[in-house]
């Protein structure tokens, strides 16, 4: 007798799944699924550490930058100021301290209160100055007495002072004698005396221009 079976072919007894495969797989899918929750986990867990991490080195760099940058700003600014001290410094050393000048002038025309060397005075001081050529000093002096001994220790007490190393040249000893009836003695012997500073500044000398190239010699000669 011909049967004929008209359910499906997966519900048809003999074309079923067997059991033991159908809870193989299973628990293959359970296995495969918990291991991809795992590495899901251990994978999202060490990227949300590794994030951190980033986020915190980054602001370190970021800080760390902040002071390198101050830290070459100080450095510019201190190069800066030591070129500025230095130009303070080389300005202090081109100017003279006339007060200092005037202090040895005194001293030297007191000469320690030893008159019988010389006794000078000063009726003004004028100053010139060229920065080239340097400070003309201008004082019309007098030394006491006639005695032309005296007004040659006085040019050499000059020679001798502490700014004499600044002159570049000094006049010479020309005097006239003039009388006072007031002074004892009342000769004395009147003179311009005329110190010339050397300049502060010296520029420095200028680079000879190089000479032309002589024209080539024709060929053939």
């Amino acid at each position: 007798m011909i049967r004929i079976n008209l359910l499906p072919a997966d519900l048809r007894r003999g074309n079923r799944v067997p059991t033991i495969v159908l809870a193989a797989a299973f628990v293959a899918a359970l296995a495969v699924s918990g291991t991809v929750g795992w590495f899901g986990l251990v994978y999202f867990g060490d990227l949300g550490n590794a994030e951190e991490q980033l986020v915190e080195v980054e602001a370190k760099l970021a800080e760390k930058s902040k002071k390198a940058a101050y830290h070459d700003q100080l450095d510019a600014n201190k190069k800066d100021y030591a070129l500025r001290v230095q130009t303070i410094q080389d300005i202090s050393k081109s100017r003279r301290v006339w007060s200092r000048f005037l202090d040895e002038l005194i001293d030297l025309a007191n000469n320690n209160g030893d008159t019988d060397r010389h006794l000078a005075w000063f009726d003004g001081v004028t100053m010139k100055n060229d920065p080239k050529k340097g400070a003309l000093v201008q004082m019309p002096a007098s030394v006491q007495d006639s005695d032309k001994s005296r007004l040659a220790n006085f040019h050499d007490d000059i020679e001798a002072a502490p700014f004499a190393k600044d002159l570049s040249s000094k006049s010479d000893p020309v005097y006239k004698i003039d009388k006072d009836k007031v002074r004892v003695p009342e000769s004395s012997m009147a003179f311009r005396l005329e110190l010339q500073f050397k300049p502060t500044i010296v520029e420095a000398p200028k680079a000879k221009p190089k000479p032309a190239n002589p024209p080539a010699a024709p060929a053939g000669k």
